[in-house]
């Protein structure tokens, strides 16, 4: 057999076993010990380098993205309200094409880092309403051959009841239209969350389109949100289909609280996202020492068999001023944050930002496996835990069978 792509003598495990991949056709046709050099019409020889699946970042925000100015935010509540003026100073027309130029330029910055897959949240104001939707709906189609791009909503719920309700119709038309991948939002930050999460499940359900919630991004000891959204997720049967970021409020409540809940969470096969960077940068400030760290409580969920992602959050902008979209250097601050570093530590690391976001996502063609997808990415190392310390070069990114991103590096050491 011919293939379009056959990767030479690759570590796929941490068993430093090689093997080759055979890919055709965009998909992973053959994984075997020695696959002959000429049945590829392109070879690269891995030499035992480690290669893995296409990182997959689920939570993202590519219509604030590379908006950061010349103010300086630094709580949760100023960026939100410094990202409202910034996108209400354009028209329509304007906001879309500002959007499409400022997410291409971060899309790019992904796939380079070696994200294959990624889910943005994109905001419906009152005064963009669904431009926003349209410009990531065409960006994902114009790079549909060089990156997945997964769209939520972040509808805003600030200004009143009558307000809500057309934010709602605009969902509403974005679901009829096929504009979305994923039904979201932040209830929590608003005084009828109650209301605003159950109507967000119905018109879900409505469509059968999966969940995507912002959920108690605080430092204040309140998660009754993430409790009624487990709640409703096993009301609906939606097990596996809901995912929760944030929950930075789960490091403020009592421990037999956050265990019950986690249990909860745990039954209803909630998926969790961790935003470390953001996170830290956002939470805990008004704390005197100990200053908590910001993020939820990613090892209680780990070992309560919850599935739990990292992700890149916001890129640049007025919610983290700082951030290359590269969910390496994520994963690493994961680590480091959640007190992960051993080896084992670090494989379980990487999984959070491979396997356990396509699971969030519902990626069924996702993985190191014969018929998946051939989104791969081959690193300067030879295994996990090096490639996370080391922050390894990713030497070729691959989609769909083919190379849409290549890295080299060069050092000189004159001693």
């Amino acid at each position: 057999m011919t293939y379009d792509l056959l990767i030479k003598n690759a570590t796929i495990d941490d068993t430093g076993m090689t093997k080759d991949i055979g890919i055709l056709d965009g998909k992973i046709t053959e994984i075997s010990d020695d696959i002959p050099a000429e049945a590829g019409i392109k070879t690269i020889m891995a030499g035992g380098r480690l290669v893995t699946p296409g990182f997959v970042d689920s939570h993202m925000h590519y219509d604030k993205t590379l908006t950061l100015g010349d103010k300086e935010t630094k709580t949760l509540d100023e960026a939100i309200e410094e990202f409202i003026n910034y996108s209400t100073k354009m028209n329509g027309q304007e906001w879309k094409a500002d959007i499409k130029k400022r997410a291409k330029a971060a899309a790019r910055q992904s796939v380079q880092a070696g994200t294959t897959t990624l889910r943005t949240h994109v905001n419906i104001e009152a005064g963009t309403d669904l431009y926003g939707v349209e410009a990531l709906n065409e960006l994902k189609e114009e790079l549909r051959d060089f990156v997945d791009i997964k769209i939520t909503s972040l509808p805003s719920f600030y200004d009143g009841r009558v307000e809500q309700d057309k934010r709602f119709e605009l969902l509403d038309y974005a679901c009829k239209n096929n504009m979305l991948d994923f039904l979201g939002g932040a209830p929590f930050l608003h005084d009828n969350w109650e209301e605003l999460t159950e109507k967000t499940f119905a018109m879900a359900v409505k469509y059968n389109l999966p969940i995507d919630f912002h959920v108690n991004e605080s430092d204040q000891p309140d998660v009754r949100n993430f409790e009624q959204i487990a709640d409703l997720t096993i009301k609906y049967g939606y097990q596996g289909k809901v995912s929760c970021g944030h929950v930075t409020a789960l490091n403020a409540v009592d421990e037999e609280t956050a265990t019950r809940v986690i249990e909860k969470a745990r039954v209803a096969k909630l998926n969790i996202i961790t935003l470390p960077s953001c996170n830290l940068y956002l939470m805990g400030r008004i704390d005197k020492q100990p200053i908590r760290r910001g993020t939820t409580r990613i090892r209680e969920f780990l070992e309560a068999g919850v599935n739990i992602s990292y992700a890149s959050d916001n890129i640049r902008d007025v919610f983290r001023p700082i951030g290359n979209g590269d969910m390496l250097e994520e994963g690493l601050l994961t680590a480091q944050v959640a007190q992960m570093v051993t080896k084992t530590d670090l494989e379980t690391i990487f999984k959070m930002g491979t396997v356990n976001p396509a699971k969030a996502l519902l990626l069924e063609d996702y993985g190191m496996g014969v018929g998946k997808q051939a989104d791969l990415v081959i690193f300067d190392e030879c295994s996990v835990a090096e490639a996370l310390t080391n922050q390894a070069t990713r030497n070729y990114v691959i989609k769909k069978g083919k190379v849409v991103a290549k890295n080299t590096k060069i050092s000189e050491i004159v001693f």
